[in-house]
């Protein structure tokens, strides 16, 4: 990134889109249009019972004048008319966003070498490998040669031809498997579509497990679903889901992985988005939009995470949409399983570090509203199941905004479910003839344009839903009549003329409610300017690598505890807060003659896991990994990220996290709990009483709301995080398995952050100690 463009990256001092309170001001609420009817909008927006009751900055009022243009073919960019229209039309007192685009300017990679399976071909696919492995720097390039089977050929070919390559491999012709790996590749010169073209490419997948090869790649005809929609997910171009999901099934139980022929280049597709989202953000806009197609989950994933990094200090917002199936590596869910589909896509979202997303419908190949209802019946999710989603993206730090043809009954339902936003510009339009942007749309019959009115309403109606929710324990009379009368405007319709006194009725009791929910003003100025120094950064439960470290055997005790005070724990946080650490929490254990337990511990929090892979790759993050043989025997140590704690059994020395909130470990109250077995309890005893409290807690965690912990068969390793006050004593739902070596609470110590400031270290406490250290985030 060069400098000039790190700058003009750099967070701006307006409130960011994403920091929105839709707990204090309602969801946001969104008009989409190519800037006709921005000023419309603008006068709605400043004409409602929420303006009226003093809420006047942009981000307060909660109006979003969204730049599309709508053609035939669905939403599409706009471009620099459409930017300067909806700029001057929002005249600073509306949120500007727009899409991108819903699919990824998608280009291939270069097409990997392929030969005939056969062992004639052993050579040629060795000289394939050869300028991977004699590279420049003499360190070897990975590379996968695929080694092309017709269907139905026989094996015997193939595994002569491996045999081979394993040879040669022996030899040092070709590097390590791991880096020069095989693939096999089948390909069908039409569609395939009958169970014995299935049957043929399982034969060929158990035939590459027995052989080790670890992937087949599959080609064959378009189908018509990619077809009509200029390419479709991975294997979705040539396979229907059955029928992907029976050969990922096969191949998963084989250790096998399946592959397209041809793949996407990921990096150039984050790029591409990126000079959108760019364009947006450099024309004043407040969020962009982006839509993700036709990427498998994990390459939306990769593509977030950089897109996340890219725009720090803006809000930019990746999209899911629930009437297109998810692919993964492992399986493929359908729109009928859209609400799983969404959990999983909402957990990569958040690994990836996006906090604020959008939900939407927008194919127009089998046309899906976003909302199942009676006046709906093709929507994709039922209002019980939004509300699901809207849980359990709270519990993971995400935000979502609505959108898909949602009319005013479901309007008034999502705002009563307090959903971060609505957008929402069917039921606000009336039909006008095409103008003379889309007169080339060869499919445009006419073109919804915004109302005053259906503005004005639309609005009301989400005030009104928001409001009777929110006061219901505040003022429970009122909110019954902001429900009464809100429900009065919603079956009133859409006609003026039959609405105007619902509206005007209902406005009456908004600007009431508004005034009391709101209260005395903030003092946005004090908020926006100690928002990044001090504003909590909650990061996804996974994000941390747990480290549980021994010291060098040649390194006496008082030697390991002073370069750690003096140099490691502080550069950790020097060095690494460049590259996206977010709290750490380390800790020196007792010395104990009779333990295995580990000399020093520590949780060391990422705001993506990407960040801590990505450190990698830069010389002050391999100087920091390579500083650990300052203190540490890293042959003897250990550092993993967790994975959830789903079963009743625990995997020796596997850190584990109980709960997926995604929260601040430098705010807030942290324990640590270290015990050894109990001596008269079997090492098998003492992993399944663990697990038996782990799970424990996890049904009843009470005032927890973030547990990390890992054991062996000899010690115990346990974290734990609360929002309020805990107990600094021994952690009792572990008493009765282990013998405490330390618990207590975190000291909480600051460290400068900078690298050029003259620093003594800290002092620690040689004994043991716990550390939770304060430092600005980045």
């Amino acid at each position: 990134m060069t400098a000039a463009t790190r700058e003009s990256q750099e967070p701006t001092s307006k409130a960011l889109l994403a920091e929105y309170d839709s707990d204090r001001y309602g969801p946001l609420f969104a008009v989409s249009d190519e800037g006709s009817a921005g000023p419309v909008v603008l006068d709605a927006a400043l004409a409602s019972a929420k303006a009226a009751a003093g809420a006047s900055s942009r981000i307060r009022l909660g109006v979003i004048l969204d730049g599309e243009r709508m053609t035939s073919a669905g939403e599409v960019p706009i471009g620099p008319p459409e930017y300067a229209a909806l700029s001057s039309a929002a005249a600073g007192q509306l949120l500007l966003t727009t899409n991108v685009g819903t699919r990824i300017n998608a280009r291939l990679t270069g097409q990997l070498p392929e030969f005939p399976a056969l062992e004639k071909s052993a050579e040629a696919v060795i000289a394939a490998f050869e300028p991977f492995l004699d590279t420049p720097d003499r360190r070897p390039r990975p590379l996968t040669v695929r080694l092309q089977l017709d269907p139905g050929a026989d094996c015997t070919p193939l595994a002569a031809l491996v045999g081979k390559l394993d040879e040669a491999r022996k030899r040092g012709a070709i590097g390590p498997a791991n880096i020069h790996q095989l693939s096999v590749l089948v390909t069908f010169k039409e569609e395939i579509t009958t169970d014995a073209q299935l049957e043929q490419i399982e034969a060929i997948i158990a035939a590459a497990a027995e052989l080790g090869v670890p992937e087949v790649a599959i080609d064959g005809a378009q189908l018509s679903y990619a077809r009509r929609r200029w390419g479709a997910q991975g294997l979705l171009n040539v396979l229907s889901i059955p029928a992907v999901n029976r050969l990922l099934k096969f191949a998963t139980a084989r250790g096998v992985r399946l592959r397209p022929r041809y793949q996407i280049d990921v990096d150039s597709a984050a790029r591409t988005i990126w000079t959108g989202l760019e364009a947006a953000r450099v024309n004043g806009f407040d969020a962009g939009k982006y839509g993700l197609l036709p990427l498998t989950l994990e390459e939306q994933g990769q593509v977030i995470e950089l897109i996340t990094r890219w725009t720090s200090g803006w809000t930019a917002i990746p999209a899911f949409y629930v009437d297109t199936p998810l692919v993964s590596a492992t399986e493929v869910l359908d729109v009928a399983q859209c609400e799983l589909a969404a959990c999983r896509w909402l957990k990569v979202a958040r690994g990836a570090g996006a906090t604020t997303v959008l939900f939407d419908a927008p194919d127009r190949v089998s046309p899906r509203k976003l909302v199942q209802g009676s006046d709906s019946p093709d929507g994709v999710l039922t209002t019980d199941q939004i509300s699901a989603l809207r849980d359990y993206s709270e519990l993971l730090g995400v935000k979502i905004l609505w959108s898909g043809g949602i009319t005013a009954t479901q309007a008034f339902t999502l705002a009563r479910q307090r959903v971060f936003g609505i957008f929402s510009t069917s039921s606000t339009a009336a039909k006008i003839a095409v103008t003379a942007q889309f007169e080339r749309d060869p499919r445009l019959a006419a073109e919804n344009e915004p109302t005053e009115f259906g503005v004005r309403r639309m609005h009301a109606i989400i005030q009104g839903g928001f409001l009777s929710s929110r006061m219901a324990e505040l003022h429970p009379g009122l909110a019954r009549e902001l429900e009464t009368s809100t429900a009065n405007l919603v079956a009133s319709g859409g006609e003026a003329t039959k609405s105007q006194a619902a509206l005007e009725a209902l406005n009456e009791l908004l600007v009431g409610g508004w005034r009391q929910l709101m209260g005395a003003a903030d003092d946005t100025k004090l908020q926006v300017a100690h928002r990044g120094r001090y504003a909590p950064r909650p990061v996804p439960a996974d994000s941390v690598r747990v480290f549980r470290g021994r010291k060098r055997a040649d390194t006496q005790r008082d030697m390991f505890i002073q370069r750690l005070g003096q140099v490691f724990i502080p550069v950790t946080i020097q060095m690494q807060r460049l590259y996206g650490l977010t709290a750490y929490l380390p800790a020196i254990l007792p010395v104990s003659k009779d333990s295995t337990i580990p000399d020093e511990v520590a949780l060391v929090f990422y705001r993506t896991q990407e960040c801590y892979r990505e450190a990698k790759r830069c010389i002050g993050g391999r100087t920091y990994s390579e500083l650990h043989e300052l203190a540490f025997d890293m042959s003897a140590s250990r550092s993993d990220f967790p994975i959830l704690f789903a079963a009743d059994e625990i995997s020796p020395d596997q850190p584990y996290h109980l709960f997926e909130r995604s929260i601040d470990w430098q705010t807030g109250y942290s324990r640590l709990f270290v015990g050894t077995r109990k001596a008269n309890a079997g090492s098998d005893a003492f992993v399944a009483g663990v697990a038996k409290v782990a799970r424990q807690v996890q049904v009843d965690p009470r005032s927890l709301d973030a547990v990390i912990f890992a054991a062996t068969s000899e010690w115990v390793v346990w974290w734990d995080h609360s929002p309020t006050g805990i107990a600094t004593g021994p952690a009792h739902y572990l008493d009765a398995v282990a013998d405490r070596v330390h618990s207590s609470a975190a000291r909480c110590l600051r460290v400068p952050p900078d690298l050029l400031v003259p620093y003594a270290g800290l002092s620690l406490n040689a004994q043991t100690d716990f550390l939770n250290l304060q430092f600005p985030r980045l």
